[in-house]
């Protein structure tokens, strides 16, 4: 049982607001409520994604992978079933969503992804801007393979996965992107690494940037990374919806941070 976030989750719904962008003096804030946060997609816009989903999530067949992260609290095995990744680690389908939506409102060019996992978000993000460059890094050669055929089922053409260590491959990603538009940090959950990741991605942000971390509540070091990260002077505006978090760095306005309910 994961007790920290449990108490999280507990404190998020207790002090969370704004749901409908109501109290809300920031312009900037308030439009990306109405216009990701409350959008509506139809159901056929990823039809094809949820689809591959119900397949992996019935997917019995096994793999070995190797884990660079803080790994699963449930299964320590480096032999797993593919349903078993699928059902653990997919970006739930609202999460999935709110990634579609960001990357739709502001169409990042540059996207980077730590954790491409069987590609679920990945297809979402882009699928929300085919014309991005998107590089998305995975650890496991095997599921970067599985990752690849959702890649092709789902008909996404510009994303290229690369496989190694975070700290082996960031590097040259961040090198061939140039810039970073917008940023999805999903993976190896410890303190340290996200500060690592986060202070090498800094450097090659702007003021239009958008970088989202997941999982921010997963622990009590996360959720110190977090609010590191949140604290950081080159941070303008951040929001915390308790799963993931949310950072801006625009420009022309007063730091702020919000918690927002989604």
């Amino acid at each position: 049982m994961n007790t920290f976030l449990i108490s999280k989750t507990l404190r998020y719904l207790v002090t969370s607001g704004h749901k409908y962008g109501h109290r809300i003096h920031s312009p900037f804030v308030y439009d990306l409520i109405q216009s990701v946060f409350r959008a509506k997609n139809k159901k056929s816009t990823f039809a094809v994604i949820e689809k591959h989903r119900k397949k992996l999530l019935h997917d019995s067949s096994t793999i070995t992978i190797e884990d660079f992260g803080a790994g699963s609290k449930n299964n320590t095995s480096n032999v797993r079933k593919v349903n078993y990744i699928a059902r653990t680690s997919l970006s739930q389908g609202k999460y999935a969503h709110l990634l579609y939506n960001l990357v739709k409102r502001y169409q990042p060019e540059a996207i980077l992804e730590l954790g491409t996992s069987l590609a679920i978000s990945t297809s979402y993000l882009a699928l929300a801007n085919p014309q991005a460059r998107m590089i998305s890094l995975e650890g496991s050669k095997a599921i970067a393979a599985i990752a690849n055929e959702t890649l092709q089922a789902c008909g996404v053409k510009n994303v290229s996965v690369r496989v190694g260590k975070f700290d082996d491959t960031l590097d040259s990603a961040l090198l061939d992107l140039q810039t970073i538009d917008f940023a999805f940090i999903d993976g190896n959950h410890t303190k340290e690494a996200t500060l690592r990741y986060f202070e090498k991605i800094l450097p090659y942000c702007t003021e239009r940037s958008i970088l989202i971390f997941d999982d921010i509540s997963w622990s009590e070091g996360m959720y110190e990374a977090w609010q590191q990260i949140v604290a950081n002077q080159n941070v303008s505006v951040s929001i915390d919806i308790c799963k993931q978090g949310l950072v801006f760095f625009r420009k022309g306005i007063v730091k702020q941070h919000f918690v927002i309910r989604y």
